[in-house]
């Protein structure tokens, strides 16, 4: 195993210690989960539960215009000539 140099921090720098590995136990302190144990997973609080909800807008019908509608309604809107 090769040593890690330990480098000083310079004087305005702030070193912060990590204790995560501190708190996991280690491989000898936890005990193997043997296979056949089933280990059911309780369900979530009501509190956490999402359904999701997609709303999809209704389409307005368009009306179907005949062709003698359409030519009165062009001569309705454009000005006289």
């Amino acid at each position: 195993e090769e040593e890690e140099e330990e480098h000083p921090a310079p004087a305005d720098s702030v070193v912060v210690a990590s204790t995560t590995a501190d708190q996991a136990p280690s491989a000898e302190e936890t005990e193997p989960f043997d296979t056949d144990e089933s280990a059911a997973t309780p369900p979530p609080h009501h509190a956490y539960r999402m359904t999701a909800r997609i709303s999809i807008p209704t389409s307005v019908p368009v009306p179907a215009w005949s062709d003698s509608e359409v030519v009165r309604l062009l001569t309705m809107s454009s000005p006289p000539a």
